[in-house]
């Protein structure tokens, strides 16, 4: 009896996953959105994750994989504005982090992170009040203007581009939309991770924000082994941005939500 239960819980798993596929939709959007991370004009309803925090939808045609992502959530919105973002491609159809993009990549807001803090440096004298605000100026100002992406996959190594730049046919933008939350639009051509739709029959797209990494430990001293609790080595505090390196102290930035990143997965049947 045991056995069978076990056998009828994994079919079930397997039909749920199968009736996600079955939501996939075939379309045309080259003439109908504009990729600039405002993300309205999209002609069918959001899909959302299952812990909330991510809505999104990936459709295609002949030649492109179209993929709209939108969040809310405060903790997402600092994970991607501070560390990036990677939309992972499976052809299999499975959870493989091999082919990708990356944008934003981090390495924007680490310059801008450096700047503010420069500009700022008696944050530890704000209020509470104050940290939110400004908590909330960061998440705004630090995707604006966004140039430099990560094409993961291609070669042994991610390939460094901009969005003006050579990026095989790939459209991507982020921006601040209605209600604080992030739009996220792309477009990635078959091609140009030399992909055949034709030969694909479980389209995987994976949604995963970066996340905070301790700078490498410069002493021996246990107490002291994540520093400051910079992001990288830019100082800002990775409990939040006021300079708040308590679980630095504590010495387990695993503890913070910033230090583990955060995903999720849809499946699109294509044939």
């Amino acid at each position: 009896m045991r056995k069978l239960f076990f056998v009828v819980l994994i079919m079930a798993a397997a039909s749920r996953v199968f009736s996600q596929d079955e939501k996939a939709v075939s379309c045309d959007l080259s003439s109908v959105i504009t990729v600039d991370g405002l993300v309205d004009e999209w002609p069918m309803n959001w899909e959302v994750s299952d812990d909330k925090k991510f809505s999104y939808n990936v459709c295609t045609d002949e030649n492109n994989i179209y993929v709209r992502m939108m969040t809310k959530d405060d903790m997402i919105k600092r994970k991607i504005a501070l560390f990036g973002m990677t939309v992972w491609i499976d052809a299999n159809g499975k959870k493989k982090r091999k082919l990708g993009l990356k944008f934003p990549t981090g390495v924007e807001a680490n310059e801008r992170a450096d700047a503010y803090m420069a500009a700022n440096k008696d944050r530890k004298d704000m209020t509470a009040v104050e940290r939110d605000l400004a908590q909330k100026e960061i998440t705004r100002k630090f995707i604006l203007d966004i140039e430099v992406m990560e094409l993961i996959g291609l070669s042994d190594k991610p390939l460094t581009s901009t969005r003006s730049g050579i990026t095989n046919g790939i459209k991507v933008a982020i921006a601040n939309g209605a209600e604080e939350s992030y739009g996220y639009e792309l477009i990635i051509p078959f091609k140009s991770y030399r992909l055949s739709k034709a030969s694909i029959s479980t389209l995987a797209i994976g949604f995963e924000t970066g996340k905070y990494v301790p700078p490498p430990v410069k002493n021996n001293n246990p107490g002291s082994q994540y520093g400051g609790g910079g992001m990288s080595g830019s100082g800002m505090g990775m409990g939040g941005y006021g300079g708040n390196n308590n679980y630095a102290r504590r010495g387990s930035y695993q503890s913070n939500p910033m230090g583990s990143s955060s995903s999720t997965w849809t499946f699109i049947k294509l044939k």
